[in-house]
């Protein structure tokens, strides 16, 4: 779990660091980051020499930093299925898990685990608050963007898009940014792993927007190098959505 969320973390803070003035992958992250909602469907496969490959699909909704997701997962040939809510609830980032596979593990009459994300990462001195911030601060974060440059038009999900491809540079962005730097720090510790440079591939649409961002980055599973491939499609924007948290009757809190 520690290692999971190490890497979650770093995940969820790259894409922000793709800003400079003029940049269209810039821009186009930006005119994402402003749309009121985004519904969205992931993959991402994650590959260890002698553990086999993990393969996730699904799809979701976001609004905010709120998001709600179906995934499901299949491994060595067992497949898993969940439903998972991401909320910020008082400055903690949380997250609530639905399973087939957890309820003979669940109290009678509960069907949701919740698990403090904040709480967790601080485990492996990762703060989430502290990260993302940092993240959103654009202009220390131009350091780490290293290259842009366009690829050709593409098709993605029935829409004319531009493809690009940039490259950023952690450590660039690390020094830049002595709060980043730290939670980069912390996660390396976690992992055994230390992060260069990641290449991004970025479709953009032909309303400014992202309509797929796709990455490969190290990964470590029990002190075993790996690689997990991400690939995230935007499917569509500002549409009325509703986040909440399952109702507490039904939520396990370990």
């Amino acid at each position: 779990m520690r290692r999971l969320l190490s890497v979650l973390a770093l995940t969820l803070a790259l894409p922000a660091l793709v800003h400079a003035a003029g940049n269209p992958v810039a821009l186009a992250a930006e005119r994402t980051a402003a749309a009121k909602s985004v519904s969205f469907a992931l993959t991402s496969v994650t590959t260890v020499p002698g553990r086999g490959r993990t393969t996730m699909t699904g799809s979701g909704v976001q609004r905010g930093t709120s998001a709600r997701m179906t995934v499901r997962m299949r491994a060595q040939g067992a497949a898993l299925r969940f439903d998972a809510v991401l909320l910020d609830e008082r400055g903690s980032y949380v997250m609530y898990m639905r399973s087939p596979a957890f309820r003979s593990q669940l109290p009678a009459g509960k069907s949701w685990v919740r698990i403090d994300l904040s709480r967790q990462a601080g485990l492996v001195g990762v703060d989430f608050a502290a990260l993302l911030s940092a993240a959103q601060t654009s202009a220390p974060l131009e350091r780490g963007l290293v290259s842009t440059t366009r690829v050709r038009r593409e098709q993605v999900a029935g829409r004319a898009t531009t493809r690009y491809r940039a490259v950023l540079d952690v450590q660039r962005a690390a020094r830049a940014v002595p709060s980043y730097g730290k939670q980069v720090a912390a996660i390396e510790k976690a992992t055994g792993i230390r992060f260069g440079r990641i290449p991004y591939h970025v479709w953009v649409g032909g309303d400014g927007r992202l309509r797929r961002v796709r990455f490969s980055m190290a990964t470590a599973v029990a002190g075993v190098r790996g690689t997990t491939a991400q690939t995230m499609t935007f499917l569509d924007y500002d549409r009325p959505v509703r986040i909440s948290a399952p109702p507490r009757s039904q939520v396990h809190t370990p």
